[in-house]
């Protein structure tokens, strides 16, 4: 019996001794490639107290999601039609369409999600402010600057992945993986507004950026062909499908060519990581508009902004034209 315990010890002695200590040590997990993802800016909003209650329609009851903080969906995504502009969302703010909002059944609103075209990878922060869709199949309505920047057609399917925003700003859920959620709040300033100043002069002051919060009860209307304006959301350099160039009149009421001074209005359209891709848009936007440009750097971002303009008109021309001609949202920015 002795003689069996010694050979058993000899054993269990001879299987440590084949680990060292180097061995024995946890090798450390890879770090996670992430890559920037641009879209609405999440920033911490109280749930509205009367619209995140269950609900009938269409004879189906929808029970709003308790506890969203690790929420994830796939399936296919719908986009608001023509219709439901100037409408009321569920949570009672106007539709924007060109605004980075969608809807969605039973999410918590408003709220914002990381929604990725997973047949192109593409992926854009958007706001949930409405309800809906409530058609078979389809689990997002998307607004049409969100859908035309996803370049999503009728067959795509589309993932959805929660953003959960705490009090002090910070950002976690599954939206967050993988991704640097890049916020305009250190890329954009504050959208100006206009006033009048004590000799009746026009002034101008900044207010919060509220330019994905000013996107409607829908029926999630469908488009039927595929949107044809593009822009990249992952910090790529936004794709887009131009019109042949329209020429440009000398008339007053058109967007007049900037000065050469610095002092003036400037339309901002946006802010990318790179330098190089904001150059590459600037040239872009230039060239289409037959406007000056140039690019201000905020920490490690790259504001793109064209200008300068005499006078406010000037710089409100120029953002209807990017608007009608390539849906893409700006504000003016104060001399």
């Amino acid at each position: 019996m002795r003689q069996h315990w010694l050979i058993l010890g000899m054993i269990v002695a001879s299987l440590s001794g084949c680990t060292t200590p180097d061995e024995q040590k946890s090798s450390p997990l890879p770090a996670v490639p992430t890559q920037d993802v641009l879209g609405a800016e999440p920033h911490y909003e109280p749930y509205h107290p009367s619209a995140n209650n269950d609900y009938q329609m269409n004879g189906h009851t929808y029970h709003i999601v308790q506890d969203p903080s690790q929420f994830s969906e796939t399936g296919y995504a719908s986009w608001y039609g023509a219709e439901s502009n100037g409408k009321m969302t569920a949570i009672g703010e106007r539709f924007n369409p060109y605004a980075l909002t969608a809807a969605h059944p039973t999410l918590p609103i408003p709220s914002y999600v990381r929604v990725t075209n997973l047949s192109n990878g593409r992926m854009m922060v958007v706001r949930i402010n409405d309800r809906g869709p409530y058609k078979q199949g389809r689990i997002i309505d998307l607004s049409k600057a969100s859908a035309e920047r996803l370049n999503l057609t009728q067959s795509t399917k589309v993932k959805i992945d929660f953003i959960q925003v705490a009090q002090d700003g910070s950002l976690s859920g599954p939206g967050t993986v993988g991704s640097q959620i890049v916020k305009q709040s250190y890329a954009l300033p504050g959208r100006p507004v206009l006033t009048t100043g004590p000799l009746g002069t026009p002034t101008m002051e900044h207010v919060p950026d509220q330019t994905g919060n000013q996107p409607l009860a829908n029926q999630s209307v469908e488009q039927t062909q595929p949107l044809t304006v593009q822009s990249e959301v992952t910090g790529q350099l936004p794709a887009m499908k131009l019109q042949p160039p329209k020429p440009v009149t000398n008339s007053t009421s058109t967007t007049a060519a900037p000065t050469s001074t610095k002092n003036g209005f400037m339309v901002q359209v946006g802010a990318v990581s790179s330098e190089q891709r904001a150059k590459e848009w600037q040239h872009t936007l230039e060239q289409r508009f037959n406007v000056q440009g140039r690019i201000t750097q905020y920490s490690n971002v790259y504001r793109v902004q064209l200008g300068p303009f005499n006078n406010r008109q000037q710089a409100t021309d120029l953002q209807q034209k990017l608007a009608d001609q390539i849906q893409q949202s700006s504000f003016i920015v104060s001399p």
